[in-house]
């Protein structure tokens, strides 16, 4: 059985601001449980791998944990300058400094896992994790106000 790295998904998506709100989500498709079956002499085994919760690290030293994908952000149904409903972050300081830049953004999935035999039989395994990451770049506005 191999499990979908998750591919990670952001709004806005390489770059954002302090103090604004980045979306962030796992692509659906890598969200549906996993099975593999196995023949065995009395029949078989199936083993099934079902998506629990994402961990985010945002690189700034925040760790969100989040109960399920989180919310793709979508212009025409989302507003921009609202926080996501279920998975997000706002950064409060740029990313300038960091390597290259950029903070090292990784999302780990949880996946608990069972397993079943046409015998009757049962239980859970260990759980599994898969992850992916990506740099986000964070800069900073400044701005002045004259009066004119």
């Amino acid at each position: 059985m191999v499990l979908p790295d998750p591919t990670l998904g952001s709004s806005p998506a390489a770059e954002t601001v302090v103090g604004f709100p980045l979306w962030l989500w796992v692509d659906r498709s890598g969200w549906e449980p996993v099975s593999a079956t196995a023949a065995v002499s009395t029949g078989s085994v199936t083993v099934t791998a079902t998506p629990d919760g994402a961990r985010w690290a945002m690189g700034d030293g925040t760790t969100l944990d989040c109960p399920g994908p989180g919310t793709a952000f979508v212009p025409d149904r989302h507003d921009a300058d609202a926080p996501s409903p279920d998975c997000g972050h706002t950064y409060t300081r740029a990313s300038r400094g960091q390597p290259a830049g950029r903070f090292p953004v990784a999302v780990t999935v949880a996946w608990s896992v069972e397993w079943s035999t046409t015998a009757g039989g049962g239980g859970t395994l260990d759980p599994l994790t898969t992850s992916a990451s990506r740099p986000v770049r964070v800069a900073e506005v400044h701005a002045l106000v004259t009066d004119g």
